[in-house]
């Protein structure tokens, strides 16, 4: 099974977080040095709540038992066990009325211009009433989030309103968008302790406040004797929140830099340029401030924010939050809270902060149960704490005034506002992420089932909220917590019946009440994500929030399914980025949004695609329409998809229900000595390196050699075709070596394997041909096998022959982890002594042969050129199958600048091989996997070069199924599509004079790339395995020398449009592929002479009957990918004519294919072939065949009719065995290969799923 990051749909399942909830509120002290600041507040009694496994916490009113738990029925709005929310507050007078202020009507911003906002609960309790309108303690709603809700809902953005923001101080907070140059390894936190000694180590510190930035927002400068020296320029800037105040006035819209795609590691990925949104950057997007908020990246320094309360203690009666004595720099805080359900006290330690946000931080903590002699006082060792009962939690602590990203203005008006007092809420850990990590942790959506039971327990959620008057207002990726962790997730076989919640929706800070009917709900304030925004807030309307809410959750839910937004533009949409991220409103308003990964060719929902996903598509269909036509959610949780998502009787349960999670952690107890950046990048191999459950999975690994620090870094699969037996591949295990120097330099950690291949050269002609193309997806399967199986993090594979490099992209396609490939290099040209010392080729040798049968040359000058034709090593020289994909490769992207253009035998070559392993490394901390490379774009780029330089035909044949393997369809049209618009400049053989060893004096590939790009001809937005654009690779490379004849200017091409041409016809009605440079001429007419296998047509050349003087096409059939099988390529009958003086007289027809070697008048890939009864099994001797390539016509000029009784004659030959033998009759590899190849148009692929 490959594992969760690969492109298979195993289990994506896999990574995943929890986070249900705990509700306390508590007194802080804290101490720094000699001075103390103090802040107490009475304490709000609380419950330890009863944990919400889907939606949130709560507590039923106090006549209601403890023990009591709603079970959740499908179809109902119940909540699932455990949500429990105490919603029967009395009404007041003093509540905020339900129709809100328009927060952008005011010209300026002031605490009397603001709107109202929702009444602080903590406000209702310090109210005064009487009777049966006061509240008890117990009556609180105790959702953490709920009760948070009133004090933290953020204040209206300044942007919102008609003047622009007031221009802040000297020296005040930045409000640049620009995310945190810092990241932090993981997702999730992973505590990893080395022995029992070092239990737990310092936390992080918190976050410091500079003296004179307060003292300057109170007014209290005067009192500071030595100001605070300046922030840096080079400091990080504070991130604010998109959902919070994103707010641009139509008028002058301007817009905003989209982050780029976070992975579920969180690697920070830098943000790249591009002219097309197929890149990197078109993927979800993670909001930068939530990304800060939930640890993913490191929070800036935070700014300066007014002390807290300095009431005295003696104000409450409960215990303050400590420091120890030992440790007065905040490392070591320990929170101290009281239970809201049991009065009981509690401890947790602070361990480190996960997050700040704007107006809170999240700290990991454990919790502490104390012996009864112990008192107060505690040491960094953990004293005291019972091992078999320790227990993480994440503790939220809410401060009153913005923690960051308010201006001097804001905060000014929040002061006014905020309470000064601190809130505790104790939080059940999530071990995994949030639902973003899960949706943008690899290339392909989750598995059908996990989305469907994710998103049936969020709509019970939200309909649990809707139930209670509540609507949520900012539904969205980042705002759900996933409750297992990876390891636990691989082991749930069915969906449907675990009896645990998988997801949690968190963070109520935007929700608001509506009230009960007959009044309205509708509400007026824009809030939340943009990118979950319904129309009608886009717009300005008043909305029903329970109906946007529907809507968000269509987004939600779309996003799981296509790992994208649905109103981002789509991916291969061409134009400036952040004009097309300035249209997403736009889209949304207009509710244009159309499916993409199971979309057909029309852009319209595939039933074949999403076969397994038709209740979905239903769920986003009938969510993502204006509001009018929008299914309420009752309406969808009614839909059998939804309501039978799972099969738990008795209602779900808490996950905590289980063994409490020991602190010890599950790491192997061995010296992280390695950096923190290298253990980030093992995000794959940790699954066998890091638990201590496969213990002997590291105990094979350290019989390999590696040491307990090995075992912290990731581990680089290194694949290579190598064998002795082929000039093309039989340096490729010094390359090997080579690479794994440069990894292992890099600081990772090298495993070099090996796969199979087959030297075209050496078999051609022979039956051995019949392997060759099976080979490429034989070398596909094994890496696959290789990198899935052993757990590696990256590839790094080095091909040498024709089908190496396609059999290595499309393994790299299917694994999709950060992968390079290293071309092997071309051979230098040979030089036969015979031959005037002229340089010669493989084709020489080729060709020799007709040029013996002719008498053009003797056996001595034909032994003279066989035996110098290749010196050394490296593949054919020249533009033939393995260097036409090399070039193609390199200009897709998946090579080092170069690489299919530096010789097997050079220096270059030698550095190329120790500059990759720092290239594997960049792609592993950025995360840049082949699908975010292998784009659309980067194929057209491909095709363009492959006509550009009159590459093989092949490539028609290998893009195709490179492509597949990326989830990309290309066809046979979008090559001729491609070759009607570039013209044929290379003046390289096998139709020129030149070879690679030729080009690479001249500047290589690099060279004619930045000349194409120039001349307008590719596109370089794409992303390259640099970790760099095409065109940023390109901008420092040399031009071509001014008197290179290589290469031809667009003024004089060879020939105005490409080589390759994609003809049909009766003779072919799936199509064929012609490769017709123009020498030969562009229309052929001629009389068949045919002949089921190319020996016999050697034979009949060798008995002169193909005669000079008489135009004839040469048929060649049931040499198809089943009838050969293995498609075998027709090098040797084409070079055999070529030699023999026949090129003008003499065209090739075949089912088969042509080795890039060949030219000539040639057509192959003719679909269907004969052996599936195609019509070309059908010519006869003497049939008239009419070539037209300007016309893309290929016709057999014989009367239906006729054809009709051949085709009754052809289907009784069949039944009586009398045909050739073809692959379909035969067993072992070939036998395997031909049950499962498709046909030459769609790549002779063998994993399709149809």
């Amino acid at each position: 099974m490959i594992s969760p990051d690969s492109s298979q749909p195993t289990d994506r399942s896999a990574l995943f977080a929890k986070q249900p909830i705990l509700l306390h509120e508590a007194s802080a002290t804290t101490a720094s040095g000699n001075n103390e600041i103090s802040s107490v507040s009475s304490v709000s009694s609380g419950v330890e709540g009863i944990c919400s496994p889907v939606s949130l916490n709560g507590e039923f009113s106090p006549n209601i038992k403890d023990e009591m738990i709603h079970q959740f029925h499908p179809g109902a709005p119940q909540p699932l066990p455990s949500l429990q929310i105490r919603t029967d507050l009395p009404r007041t007078a003093q509540l905020s009325p339900s129709k809100e202020s328009d927060p952008f009507m005011h010209h300026s911003i002031s605490s009397s211009s603001l709107p109202r906002r929702t009444s602080s609960l903590r406000g209702f309790l310090e109210r005064p009433s009487s009777g049966g309108g006061s509240l008890s303690p117990a009556s609180l709603l105790s959702s953490p989030q709920l009760m948070a809700m009133g004090d933290i809902t953020p204040l209206p953005s300044p942007i919102g309103g008609v003047s622009p923001w007031k221009i802040p101080r000297r020296n005040s907070q930045s409000l640049s968008r620009t995310p945190s140059l810092l990241s932090r390894n993981g997702s999730s936190l992973s505590l990893r302790l080395s022995d029992s000694s070092q239990v737990l180590g310092p936390s992080e510190c918190r976050s410091r406040s500079k003296q004179r930035g307060m003292a300057e927002m109170l007014g209290a400068d005067k009192h500071s004797d030595t100001p605070s020296k300046p922030r840096p320029d080079g400091a990080p800037k504070h991130a604010r929140n998109r959902s919070l105040s994103e707010y641009v006035p139509p008028t002058k819209a301007i817009p905003i830099k989209r982050p780029i795609a976070v992975s579920g590691s969180g690697v920070s990925q830098g943000i790249f340029s591009s002219s097309s949104t197929d890149s990197k950057s078109n993927k979800l997007h993670r909001e930068q401030h939530l990304a800060v908020h939930r640890g993913i990246a490191i929070p800036a320094i935070r700014p300066p924010t007014p002390p807290r309360s300095s009431r005295s203690t003696s104000d409450g009666d409960v215990e303050p939050v400590i420091l120890s004595p030992q440790s007065m720099d905040g490392s070591d805080e320990i929170y101290s809270v009281r239970s809201i359900r049991s009065q009981q006290p509690r401890k947790y330690r602070k361990l480190r902060e996960l997050g700040q946000g704007t107006f809170s931080q999240v700290c990991l903590a454990v919790r502490m149960e104390l012996q009864d002699d112990m008192e107060s006082g505690y040491s960094s060792s953990l004293q005291g704490v019972n091992a078999a009962t320790q227990k993480l939690v994440a503790v939220k602590v809410i401060e009153h005034g913005p923690a960051g990203g308010a201006d001097e203005e804001r905060l000014e008006v929040s002061l006014k506002r905020e309470r000064r007092k601190r809130a505790l809420l104790v939080l059940d850990y999530c071990p995994g992420g949030d639902l973003f990590d899960v949706a943008t942790s690899g290339p392909r959506p989750m598995s059908p089932e996990l989305i469907r039971r994710i998103f049936s327990e969020l709509v019970a959620a939200v309909r649990y909220l809707h139930a209670n008057f509540i609507v949520h207002r900012d539904i969205k990726l980042e705002n759900v917590l996933v409750t297992l962790p990876p390891a636990a997730m691989e082991e749930i076989t069915d969906w449907r019946t675990y009896d645990r919640a998988v997801v949690t929706l968190t963070d109520l800070g935007l929700s608001r009440r509506i009230p009960q009917p007959p009044e309205s709900p509708l509400l007026h304030t824009r809030c939340g994500s943009e990118d979950y925004a319904a129309p009608e807030i886009l717009m300005g309307q008043p909305y029903d929030g329970r109906s946007t809410d529907g809507w968000a959750l269509g987004v939600l839910l779309y996003a799981m399914m296509e790992n994208r937004l649905p109103f981002d533009a789509l991916p291969g949409t061409r134009g400036d980025p952040a004009k097309l991220r300035a249209r997403t409103p736009h889209r949304i308003a207009r509710c244009e949004w159309s499916w993409y990964r199971y979309a057909d060719n029309d852009g319209e929902w595939d039933p074949q695609k999403g076969k397994d996903l038709e209740g979905a598509r239903e769920c986003v269909e009938g969510l993502l329409k204006r509001n009018t036509k929008r299914k309420s959610l009752d309406e969808i949780a009614s839909l059998e998809w939804v309501a039978k998502a799972f099969d738990v009787p008795g209602g779900l349960k808490r996950g905590d229900k289980e063994v409490p999670r020991p602190l010890s952690t599950t790491l192997p107890k061995q010296k992280a000595s390695s950096s923190e950046d290298d253990n980030a990048l093992n995000k794959v191999s940790r699954h066998v390196t890091q638990p201590i459950s496969q213990g002997a999975s590291q105990a094979m690994l350290y019989a390999t050699g590696l040491t307990e620090e090995d075992m912290n870094k990731a581990q680089v699969g290194i694949s290579s075709v190598w064998y002795s037996g082929n000039p093309c591949n039989m340096h490729l295990l010094d390359l090997n070596h080579r690479v794994k120097q440069g990894v292992e330099q890099a600081g990772l950690i090298g495993m070099q394997f090996n796969t199979v291949g087959v030297s075209d050269a050496i078999s051609m002609g022979t039956k051995g041909m019949r392997y060759s193309l099976q080979s490429r997806d034989l070398i596909a399967d094994s890496i696959e096998t290789v990198m899935g199986g052993q757990w590696y993090d990256a590839n790094i594979s080095i091909p040498g022959c024709d089908k190496n490099m396609p059999g290595v992209l499309m393994a790299m396609g299917r694994v999709n982890r950060p992968s390079i490939m290293l071309y092997g290099g071309t051979i230098k040209p040979g030089c036969a002594a015979t031959q005037n010392n002229a340089e010669i080729d493989i084709v020489s040798a080729f060709q020799a042969y007709g040029q013996f049968l002719s008498g053009d040359i003797t056996e001595p000058q034909r032994f003279d050129i066989i035996r110098n034709a290749c010196p050394g090593g490296g593949a054919c020289g020249g533009m033939y199958t393995a260097n036409t994909m090399a070039t193609a490769i390199e200009t897709i992207g998946m090579t080092l600048p170069g690489s299919s253009s530096n010789p097997a035998e050079s220096r270059a070559k030698d550095l190329e091989c120790l500059a990759v392993g720092g290239a594997i490394k960049k792609l592993l901390k950025e995360d840049i996997r082949p699908r975010d490379i292998m784009t659309r774009q980067a194929f057209e780029n491909a095709m363009v070069v492959v006509n550009i330089t009159g590459g093989s035909t092949n490539a028609v044949l290998h893009l195709i199924a490179i492509a597949d393997s990326v989830g990309i369809k290309l066809d046979i049209e979008d090559f001729q599509s491609v070759s009607d618009r570039i013209p044929f400049l290379a003046d390289l053989k096998p139709s020129g004079k030149y070879v690679m060893a030729d080009m690479h004096k001249i500047g290589g590939t690099p060279a004619l790339l930045k000349f194409l790009l120039k001349e307008g001809l590719i596109d370089g937005s794409g992303m390259t395995v640099t970790g760099e654009t095409l065109a940023k690779n390109l901008e420092k490379v040399p031009d071509f020398p001014e008197d290179q004849k290589i290469i031809r200017p667009l003024s004089n091409p060879i020939k105005e449009t490409g080589h390759i041409q994609i003809l049909k016809g009766s003779l072919a009605p799936g199509g064929s592929v012609g490769k017709i440079t123009g020498k030969e001429g562009t229309s052929f007419t001629g009389k068949a002479r045919v002949f089921d296998d190319e020996d016999d047509f050697i034979a009949a050349l060798e008995r002169g009957e193909i005669k000079k003087e008489e135009k004839t096409v040469v048929v060649i059939r049931y040499t198809g990918p089943k009838g050969g099988p293995g498609m075998p390529e027709m090098l040797k009958p084409s070079s055999a004519l070529m030699g023999y003086g026949l090129g003008q007289s003499v065209a090739l027809i075949t089912d088969g294919r042509f080795s890039g070697g060949s030219h000539g008048f040639l057509i192959g890939h003719i679909v269907p072939e004969a052996a599936v009864g195609g019509p070309i099994g059908l010519v006869k001797d003497g049939d008239v065949i009419v070539i037209d390539a300007e016309k893309r016509a290929l016709d057999l000029d014989v009367d239906q009719e006729t054809l009709a009784e051949r085709r009754k004659q052809w289907e009784a030959d069949k039944e009586a065995g009398k045909l050739p033998p073809t692959g379909l009759t035969m067993r072992g590899t070939l036998g395997k290969y031909a049950r499962t190849v498709k046909d030459a148009s769609h790549g002779c692929i063998t994993d399709a799923l149809d």
